[in-house]
């Protein structure tokens, strides 16, 4: 299925190939799944290789050959910020790599959200501090689309500060407020005043998203050989269990970075290098030791729906069946040969009952019901359901502890009611059109990339109550890379972040000597 000399192949000679491959492959199904993954890794290279040349967009080649632009000249907050970066985020993650035993609920657990985290309180005002300053400077060069998406995110925070009106414990709605506003427009200011002005922002925005998603892996990769006799990685029913918001500062950072990887070097935003398979492994490490299922499933879903969207042209559609069809059989193949005894232990924790239940979040969702049809329109309060009067009450309903909806739909229900979910989802929803609109109309690629995080934000959401969490890396990720594509300037760097090439101008009528 190669054809020397040629960039793709014909449409009709791919079709006719590929049905008389797909046709053959179905024989496939009764053979031993060995023989099945080496035939069929043939099938799907060979079918790449006959379809590479119109994958390829126009500009994706020669763009892709030069990654970043040449280094802007050292300044101050050049070197300041990013050294703050890393201290910052060393600092959040630092006390996972103690290995302290994991405490659930509790006395504890009702105390830290009455009072919050003075740490993470002076780690907030900093950080929001440092945004705001460089949105200051960046304001003034913002598109006006970016400016109107803004104004619909103030709107929902307008509704969140309204709802101290009528919540139910104010204490908590005023910290979270304060915080979440710092936290977003901190963000969207780092990416318009720092990374959006620099001529190799977005390949360092890049770089600095695998390297927090590497520390993250390493704070529980490097203390694991000292716990050894604790844990047993390849047994499906044990993970590791440590105190501290693992998930939040381990799952899902080393997922997004990941995600980063890979949607950047499809969309032809950075080129895909060696060691990036390097990086990939040590970045799925801590998920398998962590035993963390939902940042990786939601983290391939959405990977599959942004290159769904993005490869949409008759040949990509010719590759994709081609791999749906080979996952089918492959799933067929499985299941009879019984290799999914092996990997189905591992989805489940070796505890198929508990995760039919999706470990305990269906009894969990079912008593919250009755608690947003008490307040459906307006809820009780930004943040402030979940206060220490409510942890006692849900966890004698459920029969456990309990410290969040684990859903962030239901979520901002509880807090915000329908109002404030409609605000929020309008805001999403209307950035979301915009940065597709930017990727395809006006060919800035990092649309697609802004695209994937907003997606993987929601689809996490579906399992964990993230709409209201400040200090989340995606959410994070999300208002930074608006920022960026906010203040994007056309004469000094194209939307890959690769320098635009000189211009050369043509004179006529000699050299201009007189």
């Amino acid at each position: 299925m190669f054809f020397p000399g040629r960039t793709g192949a014909r449409p009709g000679t791919i079709l006719a190939l590929s049905l008389l491959a797909c046709a053959g492959g179905a024989g496939l199904a009764f053979v031993p799944a060995p023989t099945f993954l080496v035939v069929a890794a043939t099938f799907c290279i060979g079918l790449w290789l006959a379809t590479r040349g119109y994958f390829q967009r126009r500009g994706d080649i020669a763009e892709d050959a030069v990654v970043g632009s040449p280094p802007r000249r050292s300044t101050f907050a050049g070197r300041l910020v990013p050294v703050f970066l890393v201290f910052w985020w060393v600092v959040l993650i630092a006390p996972l790599s103690l290995y302290d035993p994991r405490v659930v609920g509790g006395q504890d657990a009702a105390q830290a959200t009455a009072s919050g985290s003075l740490q993470n309180q002076i780690m907030i005002v900093a950080f929001g501090g440092i945004g705001l300053i460089l949105l200051m400077g960046a304001i003034k060069r913002m598109d006006v689309a970016f400016r109107w998406i803004l104004v619909l995110w103030a709107v929902y925070l307008g509704w969140g500060y309204a709802s101290l009106l009528w919540s139910v414990y104010p204490p908590l709605t005023i910290r979270n407020l304060v915080a979440y506003v710092l936290v977003t427009f901190g963000s969207f200011g780092l990416g318009a005043g720092f990374y959006g002005a620099r001529p190799d922002g977005r390949a360092m925005f890049f770089r600095h998203i695998t390297v927090a998603g590497l520390l993250s892996a390493l704070v529980i990769l490097i203390p694991l050989p000292l716990h050894w006799g604790q844990i047993d990685p390849l047994n499906p029913a044990q993970r590791l269990e440590i105190n501290g918001n693992f998930t939040a500062l381990v799952a899902r950072p080393v997922m997004t970075a990941v995600v980063t990887l890979l949607i950047t070097s499809l969309v032809g935003l950075r080129k895909w290098r060696t060691r990036d398979w390097l990086y990939v492994f040590v970045l799925l490490l801590p998920v398998f030791v962590l035993k963390t299922r939902g940042p990786f499933l939601w983290a391939m879903l959405a990977l599959v729906i942004v290159y769904l969207l993005y490869r949409t042209r008759v040949h990509d559609r010719i590759f994709q069946l081609g791999l749906a069809v080979t996952a089918a059989l492959g799933a067929y193949v499985s299941y009879s040969s019984g290799m999914l005894g092996l990997i189905v232990p591992y989805l489940t924790r070796d505890n198929t009952q508990l995760s039919m239940s999706l470990t305990g979040r269906i009894p969990l969702w079912e008593a919250i019901v009755p608690q947003i049809e008490q307040h459906p329109l307006l809820g009780v309060g930004f943040a402030a359901f979940w206060n220490p009067e409510n942890l006692y009450r849900m966890q004698e309903i459920v029969g456990f502890p309990v410290v969040s909806a684990h859903n962030g739909f239901l979520q901002e229900l509880l807090d915000t009611g329908m109002i404030g979910l409609a605000l929020f989802l309008v805001f999403w929803v209307s950035t979301m059109a915009l940065v597709v609109h930017r990727a395809r109309r006006g060919g800035d690629r990092m649309g697609w990339f802004a695209l994937a995080l907003m997606v993987l934000y929601l689809l996490l959401n579906v399992t964990t109550a993230l709409m209201q969490e400040y200090l989340e890396f995606p959410f994070m990720l999300v208002f930074a890379t608006l920022g960026m594509m906010a203040v994007r300037n056309p004469s000094r760097e194209n939307d890959a972040g690769i320098p635009r090439p000189e211009r050369l101008e043509l004179r006529v009528g000699g050299s201009g000597g007189g």
